[in-house]
C-alpha cells in the first residue's frame, strides 16, 4: 500500500512518480520527478535537498534522492498496469507541504 509522498518507479514508466492519492482500482494520481528545468517547461518546479528522505526506516539508502530534481506541477493519472511499482524514495513532510 502506497502512502502520499512515496516515490515510485514502475516497470513501464520513464520518470519516478510521487504518489499523491488513489483515483480508482485501476489508477492513482501522482506527479513526476524530472531533471528538466523551468526554462524548458513552465510547470516544472525545483525541489531542494530537504524535500527528500535519504534513507528508509531500516537505514537503507533510497535510490531516488535529490539530484537537481524538479517536479511537474500537474496531477497526472497513472495506471496501475504500468507497474509493478516499487518504492524507491520518499518526500519529507517539508517536501509534501511544498
Amino acid at each position: 500500500m502506497n502512502t502520499k509522498g512515496d516515490i515510485l518507479i514502475g516497470e513501464k514508466t520513464i520518470h519516478p512518480i510521487v504518489y499523491l492519492r488513489e483515483k480508482d482500482t485501476d489508477s492513482f494520481i501522482g506527479c513526476i520527478i524530472t531533471h528538466s528545468n523551468t526554462n524548458d517547461y513552465k510547470n516544472n518546479i525545483a525541489f531542494v535537498p530537504e524535500h527528500f528522505e535519504t534513507h528508509d526506516k531500516d537505514k537503507n539508502k533510497y535510490r531516488v534522492r535529490y539530484d537537481g530534481s524538479y517536479f511537474v506541477k500537474l496531477n497526472l493519472i497513472k495506471k496501475t498496469e504500468w507497474g509493478p511499482f516499487t518504492k524507491e524514495g520518499k518526500l519529507t513532510k517539508t517536501g509534501l507541504e511544498f
